[in-house]
């Protein structure tokens, strides 16, 4: 009997399991095992169907796949599984059964003993007024890697790729925006009143006519993006056609060292009152939605959506500038309660006077008991002053100092952690275990899989340098106090002495915890997985494992990691 755990984020389900009684020092292999089929059952539109989840690894090379109702020929060997064939307002349930090799072969799993799991509902709601979506833009992948050499196309798998994502309804679009993007054209295209829009850039071309559609509505300030010199303004082009518009447009350009990186959107009520905010990590661009791992956040709270709009107020106040109250005024935050006192929300504003965003993130990683996992796209250089080190130094050194359970991935290198640094630059330690597991340098920083391989294509690195936009922490997701920050802050010092920026931080919403944590811990062992095929292109791993052998590798690497994601019932 195995004790089975789900977690939902409205994009896929994260299904992990172990035996029942089992603990990280004492979990027994199961004789004969060749892996587990996991059977689901789905209600969708009033109809309910039963089915295997499919594996796309065989025993062999070449091997023929197996037909959907003989799902289970391919079993998998590992401990955690991610089921992405479910759409929002789906209710589904798993059960998890050992595939056994019997004197003439493979054994159907008898699954007639084993009992569903509670059925999870699927949908972007987390309760407590929060909802969270993340799109599917990591490129790196076999099925983009498919899609790219299924189409006939006379440019490059790259030139392919952008060509595909910049046009409105391509499928390869709309699979990789998942479903971020139609949440969001959702929220502007039906909102109660006026909208107040600060980004950093804008080119997508549906959420640009959704924000035309708004006429006067849309209240936008517009910064000069990722700005090179000498240009001074990345926007130029859009801003210019933003002018022809009814939209009230106001320009932020500001200086080099600077960035107007915000990326939030308030959406007032008729008397012009704030009642909700979109926040998150993802640039309203064609890369932002499709080409990068991005999430976005909807918190439809007054309170907290009057902060933000205060923060617009105060950014259309400054102008170009970083005069006035404005940094000031960044300083200091409201935490907002819940009546019942389950759920807090902080929202914090860049550029601060003495990185106070960080130190506020700091206290909580510091009172981390369980488990921290993580998504950052370059925090910043490592340094030695406390109040300017950035989040990933936090939890580094949270890690070396208090043993816990640790995840996560960073898009770049970074000095003084990457840069000269040996093959694992970062140890991640389980909770309760003496063993690190050591992580490589290439799964720190993204990699794919260069060439053919088996069944494997060759894989489209990234559209840009960018692969992992997402910035979030995610601390103790099945613990008493769960947290979640996130938003367009980098996490560094950087971000929060130099740049417009907003880190909102959520404590209290374990299902919201839970969902970030299925979308960080499906990134981790994306990469994790390539990193690994990757390294054994030149001999070694061909398929599945033919006896239960396999058991054995995951116990050692993976017995007290499984006792985090599917903790005592």
């Amino acid at each position: 009997m195995f004790i089975v755990n789900l977690f939902a984020n409205g994009d896929h389900v994260c299904i992990a399991w172990r035996p029942a009684g089992a603990t990280a020092a004492n979990w027994t292999v199961v004789a004969d095992c060749l892996g587990f089929a996991i059977e689901r059952r789905l209600a969708r539109n009033g109809q309910t169907q039963t089915s295997w989840l499919r594996n796309r690894i065989g025993f062999h090379e070449n091997e023929v796949p197996p037909a959907p109702a003989e799902a289970w020929r391919w079993p998998i060997q590992r401990y955690m599984w991610w089921d992405y064939d479910v759409e929002p307002g789906d209710q589904v349930a798993y059960r998890v059964v050992p595939v056994l090799r019997g004197a003439a072969g493979l054994i159907q799993p008898n699954s007639s003993q084993t009992p569903w799991s509670a059925p999870v509902n699927i949908g972007a709601d987390a309760g407590g007024n929060v909802s969270a979506w993340f799109n599917r833009g990591v490129v790196a992948t076999q099925w983009v890697a498919r899609a790219l050499k299924a189409r006939q196309d006379a440019g490059t798998p790259k030139s392919t790729l952008m060509k595909a994502v910049a046009t409105v309804g391509d499928p390869l679009r709309e699979a990789l925006a998942g479903h971020l993007k139609p949440a969001l054209l959702e929220l502007l295209r039906n909102p109660p009143g006026h909208v107040y829009a600060a980004l950093y850039e804008l080119n997508d071309p549906e959420i640009i006519d959704a924000f035309v559609a708004l006429g006067n509505r849309c209240h936008m300030i517009l910064g000069n993006g990722a700005f090179k010199a000498p240009e001074t303004d990345e926007n130029e082009i859009i801003r210019g056609k933003l002018r022809e518009t009814e939209i009230d447009l106001h320009d932020r350009i500001v200086g080099s060292g600077h960035y107007a990186h915000n990326k939030f959107i308030v959406f007032c009520d008729a008397a012009d009152n704030a009642v909700s905010v979109w926040t998150g990590s993802t640039n309203l661009t064609v890369t932002g939605l499709c080409t990068q791992v991005n999430n976005g956040l909807l918190v439809s709270d007054p309170a907290v959506a009057s902060d933000y709009l205060m923060a617009w107020r105060r950014l259309e106040r400054a102008g170009n500038g970083y005069g006035g109250t404005l940094i000031a005024d960044n300083s200091t935050a409201e935490t907002h309660v819940e009546d019942d006192g389950s759920e807090k929300i902080t929202a914090w504003f860049a550029a601060t006077s003495h990185a106070q965003d960080l130190e506020f993130a700091r206290d909580l990683i510091d009172k981390a008991s369980d488990g921290i996992l993580f998504l950052f796209f370059n925090p910043g250089v490592h340094v030695n002053e406390p109040f300017k080190e950035t989040l990933l130094q936090t939890i580094i050194e949270k890690k070396a100092k208090d043993p816990i359970y640790v995840r996560g991935v960073v898009n770049q290198e970074i000095e003084g952690l990457t840069e000269g640094a040996a093959s694992a630059p970062v140890n991640l330690v389980h909770s309760g275990a003496a063993d690190s597991d050591h992580l490589p340098k290439s799964v720190l920083v993204p990699s794919a899989i260069a060439k053919e391989y088996g069944d494997w294509e060759a894989e489209l690195k990234g559209a840009s340098s960018v692969m992992v936009h997402s910035k979030v922490v995610v601390l103790d997701p099945f613990g008493d106090r769960p947290v979640v920050m996130t938003g367009s802050h980098n996490l560094g010092f950087k971000a929060s002495s130099k740049n417009d920026d907003n880190l909102i931080i959520i404590q209290g919403n374990a299902k919201l915890a839970q969902a970030y944590a299925a979308n960080i811990v499906a990134i981790f062992q994306e990469y994790r997985w390539r990193d690994y095929v990757a390294n054994h292109q030149n001999g070694g791993w061909r398929g599945l494992e033919d006896n239960d052998s396999w058991q054995k590798g995951h116990l050692e690497r993976e017995a007290a990691e499984m006792m985090f994601w599917v903790p005592e019932q």
